[in-house]
């Protein structure tokens, strides 16, 4: 059975595969920016619908949770195909799925065709092309500064809600929908496929998993930022993971993240619209959010190199707490200035939601299973973000209003925090900026 070292525990050859790694830092960030473009204009395609087809908001957003039932589903298998096969065919093949649920979103007449195109194939696409795949080429390639690595991938999301949904949206105003879906189809798959083929490659192997040659690294090596010895050195198998308390307390982090991020993320075009704002000045407020989460992914994830991952994370959550209450505000009293707040507050919120499981994960369960274990991990993100989606439409179709939903999202943004706070990452690894030199 192979075991898993520490970092300074990989070969003079792997560190010369460091530089390129920054390389695939600088790919991952562009797809991932395109594949989750794809992901988040389903607010703009989610007012299209309810204005052309009069479907109900929870049968809509019900598209989006399977969408994000079936892009966490997948996460295991996804994160299995890129150990066996390497990124280069996975992401390609996500590409290929993307291309063709994007062409079949094109031709919706019914509410299950939007289940089917959408929820279903275009969320194999993305979720083949998208968070998964790329965290475990990070993992697996960047051993030092991973923060900041895992950061900036990440901000690549935010670009693409800044770039692509103001676009998305100016397109549906200019040609409509269907031939905005076709638009997509041709440009995104072919830009994501083709970066994989020219850029993407295996990582660099891990040295060898021999208990003397691992025993006689570890003493010459020291690795200061192990608390639990026995626990980092670990070769971790995903039954062994999911055994530790550990795992589902931040699968509880993780679901309860997901719940306020997606549930907000999937209904704040229509809140706006609601409120009386025109489509494109609601895309131009997800667009800030955007802004605001490239500079808080990177911010965030760098921050926790220094001063831990639980309170940065804190700090993100009061973030996502402050842009909800901003949303119950303008509500109340439509002050101008609110939705541009909301979306520095809550852009900033989403970003620690999204930057720092990956890193938190690696701190936990890092090693050769990575990409399998973080991809589980991930299922009960989709099982979050589609429940909230679905639950918040239902919710207003309800009451019909949005503020008893934003009420309970508040609440699920302290039970994030607190979960991950009771996992414990620090009791691991201490972050380097803690770390105390010699």
């Amino acid at each position: 059975m192979g075991y898993f070292l520490p970092d300074q525990l990989f070969s003079m050859k792997e560190k010369d595969h460091f530089n390129f790694g920054w390389v695939i830092v600088g790919v991952s960030f562009i797809i991932l920016a395109l594949a989750y473009g794809v992901h988040y204009s389903f607010s703009l395609f989610f007012v299209a619908f309810l204005k052309e087809y009069g479907w109900s908001r929870s049968i809509t957003a019900g598209a989006f949770s399977l969408f994000l039932m079936i892009h966490a589903m997948i996460g295991p298998f996804v994160g299995g195909m890129v150990d066996r096969i390497g990124p280069r065919r996975a992401i390609f093949l996500g590409s290929l799925f993307l291309g063709i649920g994007l062409v079949l979103c094109s031709f919706i007449q019914a509410w299950w065709q939007f289940y089917l195109f959408f929820g279903v194939i275009t969320a194999i696409g993305v979720g083949s092309t998208g968070w998964i795949p790329n965290t475990t080429m990070i993992q697996q390639w960047i051993k030092v500064r991973r923060g900041l690595a895992m950061g900036i991938i990440s901000s690549g999301i935010g670009i693409g809600i800044f770039v692509c949904i103001p676009s998305i949206q100016y397109l549906i105003n200019r040609v409509g929908w269907r031939t905005t879906y076709r638009i997509m189809a041709c440009f995104i798959p072919l830009v994501i496929g083709s970066l994989a083929i020219i850029f993407l490659k295996k990582p660099p192997q891990m040295i060898s998993s021999h208990p003397t040659k691992r025993e006689t690294l570890r003493s010459a090596n020291p690795d200061r930022s192990i608390i639990d010895k026995e626990w980092a050195l670990k070769s971790w198998t995903i039954q062994q993971a999911m055994a530790t308390k550990q795992f589902w307390l931040f699968n509880l982090s993780i679901f309860s993240g997901s719940f306020v991020a997606q549930s907000v993320l999937s209904h704040h075009v229509a809140f706006f619209v609601d409120q009386g704002l025109r489509t494109i000045i609601a895309s131009y407020i997800v667009g800030m959010a955007g802004i605001a989460s490239i500079g808080g992914k990177i911010l965030w994830a760098t921050l926790s190199d220094r001063i831990g991952r639980e309170v940065t994370y804190t700090i993100g959550i009061a973030c996502s707490i402050c842009g909800i209450l901003l949303l119950i505000l303008f509500d109340m009293f439509h002050f101008d200035s609110l939705p541009f707040f909301y979306a520095v507050f809550f852009g900033m919120g989403y970003a620690v939601i999204a930057a720092l499981p990956p890193i938190i994960a690696a701190d936990f369960f890092e090693g050769q299973t990575y990409g399998r274990i973080f991809g589980t991990m991930m299922i009960l993100s989709g099982v979050g973000g589609a429940f909230g989606a679905w639950f918040t439409g239902f919710l207003y179709d309800w009451v019909g209003n949005y503020i008893p939903a934003f009420i309970i999202l508040i609440i699920f943004t302290f039970m994030a925090c607190l979960s991950l706070w009771w996992a414990a990452p620090r009791k691991i690894r201490i972050v380097p900026g803690k770390v105390v030199k010699f």
